[in-house]
């Protein structure tokens, strides 16, 4: 039968980690609400920028001039499209950046949830050896 000592060691260490994960998941509900708001502020960019496809008259709408002719310049709708694509592309890592912040927080909240477990069973312990030296 173990002692006290040991379920007290057992309890207190159950707190420790507990505790541990309970910081641990207040920074990842800190770094997702901060990937939230990059994503927020890409979407709204996206939203102000002028190489919106939805826009009329965006670069999508006019006609590409012919190849053929030697005056015909095709460099015009470079920019937009080079443009959008970065859009595109800040708009991705923003993405990757919430998701990777969500499944961190994810893994947080199963760490705490798992120390909660472990500190509960702890305690039960604890508890149920008192009760036993009462009866003795």
């Amino acid at each position: 039968m173990s002692t006290r000592a040991e379920f007290e060691a057992a309890l207190a260490q159950a707190e420790a980690d507990w505790a541990r994960a309970n910081e641990e998941l207040e920074q990842a509900r800190a770094g997702l609400i901060k990937a939230n708001a990059e994503w927020d502020k890409v979407v709204s960019d996206r939203r102000r920028t002028d190489t919106d496809r939805r826009k009329a008259g965006a670069v999508w709408d006019k006609m590409f001039p012919d190849r053929r002719k030697a005056n015909a310049d095709r460099r015009s709708a470079q920019a937009d499209v080079a443009a959008l694509s970065k859009a595109v592309a800040e708009r991705n890592d923003a993405y990757i950046r919430r998701s990777k912040a969500e499944s961190d927080w994810a893994e947080a909240e199963a760490r705490l949830n798992a120390a909660t477990a472990a500190r509960h069973t702890a305690a039960a312990d604890l508890d149920e050896l008192s009760r036993a030296e009462k009866k003795s």
